[in-house]
C-alpha cells in the first residue's frame, strides 16, 4: 500500500511540474494584466447590478439553483493513470484502492476549493434577494461541499468494473444529484437542502459498492480530462499532445491578400505567417474579444477609455515578435530585399491588423446604453495610439533590438 501511495505522490509531483511549465507560458505579464482588469471590471459591474435588485424575485432562486448545479460540475476526478498501467500495475490490482483513495482526496481538495470560490461569488446575490441568517449561510456552504463530494464519488464509481457500463446513469447523476440538493436549498430551506445533500451522498455510497477498477474506463476518463487541460493550454501555446487537423481555409486567402502589399515578398511572408501562426493570431484574437467584452460592459467613461487603449497596446506588442520570426531561417534572406523594406512591409501588416482590432474594440465601447460620446473619445484616442505604435514605438523597438545584436 505504501508503494501505491508513493506512486501517486510521484505522479502528482510530475503533474504539477508539467502544469507549471505551461502556466508560465499562459500566465505571462500581458495575460495577467488582462485578467486583472477583466476580474476588476466584472466585480465592478456585479457590484453595480446588485443594488438594482429587490427581494424575492421570482427568477432569483432558479438562477441560484442553476449556479450551484453548474459549479458542482467543475473539478473532475484526477487519477493520473497512464496507458501502460494495466500491464505493469495488474499484479497490484487489489492495492489500487489505496491509490484511487489518494486520487479521490486530491481531487476533492481541488474541487472543494472551486466550490467554495463559486459559493462566495453567488453569496452577495443570494443575500440581496433572500433573507439568510448566519446558520443558513453555513448550511449553504456545507451543502455545496457535500454535493461536490457526491459528484466525485459518482465519477469514482463510473470507473469500476461493475458500474462502468452504466455511463448513461452516471451522466444523469452528475446533474440530478446536485440539482436535488440545490432545489431543496433554495425552494425550501438551506437546512432541508443540507439534509438532502447528505442523504443523497450516503445513499450513493450504500448503493454503489464493489468498486474494483475498470482499467479501460479509468484510463479513458483520465485521457479525456488531460485532453481538456491540454486544449486550454493550446489556446495560448503549442502543445504536442494536441494534434490539429491540417486543412485549407479558403477564407484566409482573401485575408492574406488584404494584408499583403503587391510584389512585396516579405509582406506576403508576414501576412501568411500571421494567419498560420496560431500562437500569435490566437492571442491577438482572444485579446480582441476580451477587450470588446470589457469595453462593452464598463459604463465608467475614463475606465472604459483606459481599457480600450490598454488592449490596443497589448495587441500591438503581441504582434511585433512576428517580425523576428524568420530571421533564423537563412533562406528567407536570399531575397534581394533590404531591411528597411522589411520594416516597411511589417509596418503595413501591423497597421492593418491593429486597425481591425481597434475598430472592433471601439465599436464595442458604445455599450448597452449606446454612448456616442464614449465612442468618439475612444475613436480619436485609438487613432492617435495607433499612429504612435505603428510609426514611433515600432521603429524605436527595432532600433533597440539592432543595438542589442
Amino acid at each position: 500500500m505504501s508503494k501505491m501511495n508513493n506512486l501517486f505522490a510521484t505522479r502528482r509531483q510530475r503533474h504539477f511540474m508539467m502544469l507549471l511549465k505551461y502556466w508560465r507560458l499562459v500566465f505571462n505579464d500581458h495575460f495577467v494584466i488582462a485578467l486583472f482588469f477583466l476580474f476588476g471590471a466584472l466585480d465592478y459591474v456585479y457590484g453595480q447590478w446588485l443594488p438594482t435588485l429587490g427581494p424575492h424575485l421570482w427568477w432569483s432562486r432558479w438562477l441560484l439553483v442553476i449556479w450551484f448545479v453548474a459549479i458542482a460540475q467543475f473539478g473532475r476526478l484526477a487519477t493520473l493513470l497512464k496507458r501502460p498501467d494495466p500491464v505493469f500495475l495488474l499484479p497490484q490490482v487489489t492495492a489500487m484502492e489505496a491509490y484511487l483513495k489518494k486520487a479521490f482526496f486530491y481531487s476533492l481538495l481541488l474541487g472543494e476549493l472551486i466550490t467554495i470560490a463559486g459559493t462566495f461569488v453567488a453569496l452577495p446575490f443570494a443575500m440581496t434577494t433572500e433573507k439568510l441568517s448566519t446558520v443558513d449561510i453555513v448550511f449553504i456552504f456545507l451543502t455545496a461541499m457535500v454535493s461536490k463530494d457526491d459528484w466525485l464519488f459518482t465519477a469514482r464509481k463510473s470507473i469500476s468494473m461493475r458500474w462502468a457500463r452504466f455511463q448513461w446513469r452516471t451522466r444523469a447523476e452528475y446533474w440530478v444529484n446536485p440539482a436535488l440538493a440545490a432545489l431543496a436549498t433554495w425552494l425550501v430551506t438551506p437546512t432541508v437542502g443540507l439534509i438532502v445533500a447528505i442523504v443523497v451522498d450516503l445513499a450513493m455510497r450504500l448503493v454503489y459498492r464493489d468498486l474494483m477498477v475498470d482499467w479501460r474506463a479509468a484510463i479513458k476518463m483520465e485521457e479525456d480530462r488531460m485532453y481538456s487541460v491540454y486544449r486550454f493550454f493550446n489556446l495560448f501555446t503549442d502543445v504536442p499532445s494536441v494534434q490539429g487537423n491540417v486543412k485549407r481555409r479558403k477564407w484566409a486567402t482573401g485575408l492574406i491578400k488584404w494584408l499583403t502589399v503587391g510584389k512585396h515578398p516579405w509582406s506576403y511572408i508576414y501576412a501568411r505567417g500571421f494567419v498560420r501562426n496560431t500562437e500569435i493570431s490566437g492571442i491577438v484574437s482572444r485579446l480582441t474579444v476580451l477587450g470588446m467584452v470589457l469595453t462593452f460592459l464598463i459604463p465608467v467613461h475614463w475606465l472604459n477609455t483606459v481599457m480600450a487603449l490598454l488592449f490596443i497596446y497589448l495587441i500591438a506588442t503581441q504582434l511585433m515578435p512576428l517580425f523576428d520570426q524568420y530571421d533564423g531561417n537563412v533562406f528567407t534572406h536570399l531575397y534581394p530585399v533590404t531591411k528597411n523594406e522589411r520594416v516597411a512591409d511589417f509596418q503595413y501588416l501591423l497597421a492593418r491588423v491593429t486597425l481591425i482590432e481597434s475598430g472592433l474594440i471601439v465599436i464595442a465601447s458604445i455599450g448597452l446604453r449606446v454612448d456616442w460620446g464614449q465612442f468618439l473619445t475612444n475613436l480619436v484616442l485609438a487613432g492617435i495610439e495607433l499612429a504612435f505604435l505603428t510609426h514611433f514605438y515600432f521603429k524605436l523597438r527595432m532600433k533597440k533590438l539592432s543595438e542589442e545584436y
